[in-house]
Formats: C-alpha cells, structure tokens, sequence
C-alpha cells in the first residue's frame, strides 16, 4: 500500500467507515477525489451538495476527470445514491463547454498561408537586425520599439516578402517591391469584412516599412523619401475617414450608454440553456463594459490574473502593468488602476461562471495561483490578442480602442479640467494629447457653440430692428 493511500485513509473522514470492503478496491485517483470532495464538504460546510457545488469542486480541482473518478467512488459504495445523478448535471455542464463548437479558438489541423511568409523566411540579415532590435527594448532603450510594434513590423514586412517573391523580385526593399506590394494591397479583400482594406490598415503597413528602412539606416536618401510620401498620402486617406469614424462614436453614446448595454448583455446569460453561449455571454459582456470604464488600447490579453490583475482591499487592482506601447519611456509609471467595486460583476462572472457565488474568493485565489488570463473560450483556451476589439466591432461597430477617444469626447466636453481627467483614465502623459483629441472631436462642439451663438446674436438683432 502507497503512503499516500496511508495518509488519506488516516484522515478522520476515512476512519469511520474503517474496515469497509469497498475501501481496498479503489484506485488511488478514486480515492484522492472522494478524500478531496469530503476537505470540499467540511470546508464550505455542505449538507445537500447542488451541482454547482460539484462544479465548483471540479473547477477548484481537477476538472470533468475528478468528477468521473468521484462518481466511480460513490458509486462503488452506492449504486443508486441519489447524489450520483447532481454530479452527471454537473458533468453535463462542463463536458458540453469542454466541447462547445462556438469558438474559433480549437485550433486547425493545418495552415496554408496566403498573404505572408514565416519569420524563418524573411531575408537573413533582416531577421539578425529584427532580432537586435528585440534584444534592445528588452535590455530597456527606449529608442527600440516596444514589443507589439515589432510583431506588426515582423508581420507587414512578412506580407511584403510574400508578393514580391510571388512576383519573382528581389528579396529587399526597393522601388520595384513597394509597387508591386501597393497594388497588391491597395485592392486586397479583407477575408473577414469582405470589402477592401481599411485606410487605417494600409497606413500601418506603410508605417511599418518606413519604420524599418529609418531604423536600419542603409537605404537610400531616394527610397526613405518615397516611403514618407506614400506613408503622408495614406495618412490624408486616413483622416479623410476620421469622420465617419466620429459619427459612428456619437450614434453610440458616451462611455455610460456602453456600460448600460453590457449590464443588460450581461444579464441576458441567465436566458439560454448552453452553458458554452452562457460563458460566451459572459466573456462579451465584460469585454464590452471594461474598455468603457479602462480603455486599455490593445492590451487586454495582458491582463492576467496574478500577474498584472489581483483583488486586494475588494478592488480588482492592476500591478506590475504598463500599456505596452509606451512602457520604457523615461519615467513611466506602472499604471495605477483598478476596476471600481459596480463594474467588479463583470470580472466575477469571468471565474464564477455558473458555480454559486460562496466559491468566489477560492476561484480567486486559484486564478491568481494559475495565472490565467481574463478572457478564455469555454474550451479553457485564451482569447485572441483581438477579441475585445472583435467584441465591440461585433456589437458597437468599431474597435474598443475608440473608447479612448470616447472618454476625451465625453470629459473634454468639460473643459480643460475633463481633458485631464480623460488622460488619468487612459494612462496619457504626452503634453500634446489634449490638443489632438480637441482637433477632433471638442473644437467641433466648440465650432458648433459658437455657430450657435452667433446665430442667437442674429436672431437678437432680428427682433431689435422688428420692435
């Protein structure tokens, strides 16, 4: 007999049932799970387990194969113990989210890339100097670009590579491989819009190589220059689409309207009978909600539970967390920031899913202890670096990084006092971030102010000269 059979079997739980025939006859994986439900029962003080209790057990524990070894266990002791049949609902529900088919997260038997080369494929001196400048920013110069501009620097030169060896040129940046990748660009079909390329997209691509000729420093004066005019245009493209872009915000509402809709979306759960589109429900409702009160940019996948998120002095609080993009700058602080106590449901709804809400501290604790991330499949996979994005493009029709504009829209309303309140919110420290947010969207109020008042001078004036 193992000792660790021996230590379980000495446990008071065990020794009043001593001597039972059945004891011998149980695997040690049986055993372990009945000894560590008996611990669940007497810590959370259990009568008449439910089977979110037995949800929440397997979820503390070890998952639908702890439950199956507890159901072997008491079976062997009790074919029909009623209790038999609470943990097959409790299985049911986490076997159907285990094999849910709503997400696109399970992964492909394999991938036929279309648009790009590999890493491993890119030019070897380019992939030397890539990498160099990885080894900087982690080394802290600031002069390097920060992680995530350098995955999309990797990924647009990797597109470039891909047309112009398609096209039979040669493998470096030139006048003939930027035309060639324009064109290709510039008419490409967005496989998940099925329109063209938006001009935010084809500026960043641009914005990209211009990058990594300037970085690199060996191309010619002739060529740096032809990137920035092209890179200039495509921004005039851009900001001629700006406004539509604003239109849609203020169809929207303000960041009130947005957390109003993801109460409700979050009280919809309660409605469907799959637990997969339950936990779905959930997962959009806080992607939605959270960005409204924490406009985070595109840095919501790194929100991971005992590592940059924890619940201390009943706040969910950030640590150890800098936005990514501007995280070595001189003097940057880690940003202070917590989730206020009425929005903590939607993170809570996150872990406690359908268990009974006496588990959450433990589901807490257990997430932190895990380090698992805020947004995962029901399958237990992570979520995209996109999905909150995703979420609002789905729901409000645009990006969650336009909540950053929607705060300075509805603080900026406020004068120069909201403006700053509006930066605290989205970590902004740049002098010049309230003049760019006023250029588009608070001097078009104060534009229509103004027009109104003058209008109401006019109207004045009409009515002196009629008395």
């Amino acid at each position: 007999m193992s000792y660790e059979r021996l230590q379980i079997l000495a446990k008071p739980n065990w020794q009043k049932i001593d001597g039972h025939p059945v004891i011998d006859t149980l695997t040690l994986d049986v055993l372990r799970a009945l000894d560590g439900f008996f611990d669940h029962i007497g810590q959370f003080k259990l009568t008449l387990p439910t089977p979110e209790d037995f949800l929440a057990w397997a979820t503390l524990a070890g998952g639908a194969d702890d439950l199956r070894f507890l159901s072997n266990g008491l079976s062997a002791f009790d074919a029909e113990d009623p209790t038999l049949a609470v943990i097959e609902a409790a299985l049911s529900i986490i076997e159907a989210k285990e094999t849910f088919c709503g997400t696109d997260s399970k992964g492909r038997p394999s991938y036929e890339r279309s648009v790009s080369v590999p890493f491993v494929e890119l030019p070897e001196d380019w992939q030397v100097f890539l990498q160099h400048l990885r080894v900087r920013r982690i080394g802290g110069d600031p002069s390097a670009p920060a992680p995530d501009i350098q995955d999309r620097m990797i990924q647009k030169l990797s597109q470039y590579v891909f047309v112009i060896r398609r096209d039979g040129l040669g493998e470096d940046l030139h006048q003939e491989g930027l035309t060639a990748f324009y064109g290709d660009i510039s008419t490409r079909i967005s496989a998940r819009s099925g329109t063209l390329l938006r001009p935010a997209t084809l500026r960043a691509t641009w914005e990209e190589l211009e990058r990594f000729a300037r970085l690199r420093g060996s191309y010619s004066e002739e060529l740096g220059a032809a990137l920035k005019m092209t890179l200039a245009m495509l921004r005039e493209e851009e900001l001629a689409v700006t406004q539509l872009k604003y239109e849609k915000m203020h169809g929207l509402g303000g960041p009130p309207d947005i957390i109003r809709e993801a109460f409700a979306l979050l009280g919809k759960t309660a409605n469907s009978s799959s637990p997969g589109k339950r936990h779905i429900l959930r997962n959009r409702a806080a992607a939605l909600g959270l960005p409204a009160i924490l406009p985070l940019r595109r840095d919501w996948d790194r929100i991971v539970f005992g590592k940059t998120l924890f619940w201390d002095r009943g706040r969910y609080r950030f640590r150890n967390f800098k936005p990514g993009k501007t995280a070595l700058l001189d003097g940057r602080r880690t940003f202070p920031a917590s989730i206020p106590p009425r929005m903590s449901c939607f993170i809570d709804a996150l872990l406690l899913h359908d268990t009974d809400p006496k588990y959450l501290e433990a589901l807490r604790q257990k997430a932190e202890q895990e380090q698992r991330p805020l947004f995962v499949h029901p399958n237990g996979m992570p979520a995209a670096k996109s999905y909150v994005s995703r979420v609002w493009a789905e729901i409000a029709g645009t990006g969650a990084t336009i909540s950053r504009t929607m705060m300075h829209d509805h603080f900026g309303a406020k004068g120069e006092e909201g403006l700053t309140k509006a930066m605290i919110l989205c970590d902004q420290y740049s002098p010049n971030t309230p003049d760019h947010y006023k250029g588009v969207s608070v001097h078009q109020r104060v534009f229509n102010a103004t027009q109104d008042d003058l209008l109401q001078e006019f109207e004045d004036l009409m009515s002196e000269n009629l008395e």
